[in-house]
């Protein structure tokens, strides 16, 4: 129950299991499709490669693959970026649903991309006539562990490598006959291709069982607004809820295996007993003096006064940020007319250059993940949200005081009371 940009859906998944009843007796990888809400085996693997990955009893694997021809018909080679916070979107959606049941979700960031060509098998059916221009990309994977504990998985190289695996059934289907090449999306595509990394630094972190009633209608009714009321008013409580649902402990940021990247500008527009103006939401409070001293000096850095004290929320600057933040979100109305909006400031050159070019494409999955939350935490207020994937980052960055690359602003995301469409129906997805 992801969103996606333009709703669009790039984003494909597939499962990697044993033993699970009703499925198989031996270890295979299926493929979900939604349309069917059913998995198509693609192939099954031999009981001893699966016993050689040495997974915890009971563990699925379940990994993420973009179609970025989906995304760049309508996009172009914005379609690259738009798939990456798609990817994070899903992740936080799977954290989610297992959080709901008990569960735990990691993301294991150690494997390369080869190596999840090799497990999925995507690599063959990439080569068929029909599906030329439609290249499937492997993005992550995830494992999640269903007897309630996080465990410290270290998939090798070498296991990945010798999975003994039958010949692949089935080939994807094709969007569309015709294509129009993106050169920058499969530059920037080859570019982000991930080596094995071996075992990667990884938080582990309890995850608290989210309460599955509530959540389970949270999932299911949550949708993207296409306009705000502008008249909504959000009680201050639920703001500090939505804002430490973000939090990197919290599901689905701790899914995350590496430290936090990314902080949130906000321009507050109609929260009660808070200012109007420009605010900042540390994630990672270690960055508050990077952040301070990058951005415009005559910013004031004052706590609201009846913030909690765990929540790392600062007053930048008072006054109507209404105009600002439907500027700097491609003038449009959605971003003036929310009670708020975040625009995510990564740090964002350091990443680069110590992990390599590859971490650019974790930077917008992280991203994802924080706008999942978001959605969730709004919904389950009685608000809703919206991500903003068109913003202009130079004119962000100005209004911040923001130079060079050691901060980027990646993705913004509004949230408000969404005005109803009448022309929209919701029916039962499935009898």
């Amino acid at each position: 129950m992801n969103p996606s940009s333009g709703n669009l859906h790039p984003t494909e998944s597939y499962l990697v299991a044993c033993d699970v009843n009703g499925l198989a007796e031996m270890p295979a990888v299926y493929h979900y499709s939604p349309k069917e809400h059913a998995l198509e085996q693609r192939c099954l693997i031999s009981p001893q490669s699966w016993q050689d990955l040495n997974l915890p009893k009971g563990t699925l694997l379940v990994a993420l693959t973009s179609i970025y021809w989906r995304e760049a018909w309508k996009y172009g080679e914005r379609a690259f970026r738009y798939c990456m916070i798609d990817v994070g979107h899903a992740a936080g959606a799977i954290a989610t649903a297992a959080a709901c049941l008990g569960w735990q979700a990691s993301l294991q960031d150690e494997i390369g991309t080869k190596d999840l060509v090799r497990l999925l098998g995507i690599s063959s059916s990439n080569k068929s006539k029909d599906s030329r221009f439609e290249v499937e990309r492997p993005d992550c994977l995830l494992a999640i562990f269903t007897d309630g504990e996080m465990h410290r998985l270290s998939l090798s190289a070498e296991s990945l490598s010798n999975l003994e695996m039958e010949k692949l059934k089935g080939s994807p289907s094709p969007l569309s006959p015709s294509y129009v090449d993106w050169p920058a999306i499969e530059e920037v595509s080859k570019a982000t291709l991930k080596p094995f990394t071996g075992d990667a630094s990884r938080q582990i972190a309890a995850q608290g069982e989210l309460p599955a009633a509530n959540m389970g209608r949270v999932l299911r009714t949550r949708r993207s607004a296409q306009a705000m009321d502008g008249m909504a008013i959000m009680p201050k409580e639920k703001f500090y809820n939505i804002l430490r649902a973000t939090l990197p402990e919290n599901v689905p940021s701790s899914i995350l295996p590496w430290k936090v990247h990314m902080n949130t500008v906000l321009f507050v527009h109609r929260v009660l007993e808070m200012d109007r103006g420009l605010y900042i939401f540390l994630r990672d409070k270690e960055k508050m003096q990077s952040l301070r001293k990058a951005m415009h000096p005559d910013f004031i850095w004052e706590k609201p006064a009846h913030c909690p004290e765990d929540l790392g929320l600062y007053l930048l600057a008072k006054g109507d940020a209404g105009v600002a933040a439907k500027r700097s979100c491609c003038n449009q109305d959605i971003a003036s007319d929310g009670c708020f909006v975040a625009a995510m400031i990564a740090w964002f050159m350091q990443p680069l250059q110590e992990h390599g070019p590859w971490f650019y494409s974790r930077l917008h999955w992280e991203c994802g993940i924080i706008g999942q939350a978001m959605y969730l935490s709004a919904e389950a207020a009685g608000f809703n949200g919206c991500g903003i994937g068109c913003f202009f980052d130079d004119e962000l960055h100005q209004m911040l005081g923001l130079e060079g690359l050691q901060f980027q602003d990646l993705y913004h995301f509004t949230v408000g009371k969404a005005l109803k469409d009448p022309r929209l129906v919701d029916l039962p997805a499935y009898d």
